[in-house]
């Protein structure tokens, strides 16, 4: 799974290590890692989480695909994923941007 930090981050249960050992996330390393993406953010990174999950057989139906009780997220997707990665990104801005802000200011 990939996207949004805190979000994908909320999905995850473990954490992988530098050298490849995988942990349990707890709130101690959970913080650490929301520290380091507001760290990111304060330097106008976007940062996405990068994260896997081991499936079994049938988890989450047959096809892996049953929809939790939300309705947004699949089951398999709602927990137990291992967080491997923590990207900070630069979003370049397009040309047409700082007139599109300026026009904003003047309605």
């Amino acid at each position: 799974m990939k996207g949004a930090s805190e979000i994908v981050l909320g999905n995850c249960t473990k954490w992988m290590n530098q050298d490849g050992q995988v942990n349990e996330l707890d709130d101690g390393m959970k913080q650490h890692l929301l520290e380091i993406i507001e760290q990111f953010a304060k330097r106008a990174l976007r940062t996405i989480c990068l994260s896997y999950k081991d499936i079994k057989a049938n988890e989450g139906g047959p096809d892996h695909d049953a929809m939790a009780p939300d309705l947004v997220q699949h089951e398999v997707e709602q927990t137990g994923f291992t967080c491997y990665a923590i990207l900070g990104i630069k979003d370049v801005i397009r040309p047409e941007v700082p007139e599109a802000v300026e026009k904003c200011k003047s309605a």
